[in-house]
């Protein structure tokens, strides 16, 4: 069972990247929180792995905080959630904004994600309540932060869109130099960086 690779990014993806460590490449599947973290890192770097082994392939899971891997490995242990739904989650939400969702037992926010749909939205916040209250103690700053955080990021995008990108293009760059403490006029100068201009 592998834990975690350290090693140098090799290459970097939408949603994978390349570790190399001691000679040997390793694909890594990955949020867009970890890409973000991960881009232009050019010391060692460390993914708390998760691994997923099936009949026709072997596939590793990575994440630059353990905590967005323990939250992973509960959501791909509810019924009809594979990794790569649980990966969605992870790109739309944040460990402490997922954590809110169950807890407050939010399920038209777990549906925005998607391939899931209303019954298995409930059926995550059915299955994970106790587990999430009994693991985690919300910090209600924390929480705060990632309220404010999501509302700057919104604002980000619909600003880009006003200047013409599109909704998908907005979403990605701002994700992409999300670091979850900045102002939306912040988020904004730096994703038009990335974008660019």
């Amino acid at each position: 069972m592998i834990t975690y690779l350290k090693g140098n990014v090799s290459e970097l993806g939408e949603n994978t990247v390349v570790i190399e460590a001691y000679g040997i490449g390793y694909e890594v599947f990955c949020s867009t929180r970890t890409i973000s973290e991960l881009m232009g890192q050019k010391e060692t770097v460390k993914l708390y792995i998760h691994e997923h082994i099936k009949e026709d392939g072997h596939d590793l899971y990575g994440f630059y905080y353990k905590e967005d891997r323990e939250v992973f490995r509960k959501l791909i242990g509810v019924s009809g959630i594979g990794p790569k739904s649980g990966m969605q989650v992870l790109n739309l939400y944040s460990v402490q904004e997922i954590i809110e969702i169950i807890m407050e037992q939010d399920s038209k926010a777990l549906s925005k994600v998607s391939g899931i749909g209303p019954k298995t939205a409930q059926r995550i916040i059915l299955e994970l309540k106790d587990s999430m209250s009994k693991l985690y103690v919300p910090d209600l700053s924390l929480l705060q932060t990632g309220l404010k955080n999501t509302e700057s990021k919104h604002e980000a995008i619909e600003a880009l869109e006003s200047l013409g990108y599109s909704n998908q293009e907005a979403k990605k760059a701002v994700e992409a130099v999300d670091d979850y403490h900045s102002t939306s006029e912040e988020l904004i100068r730096k994703a038009l960086s990335l974008l660019g201009m």
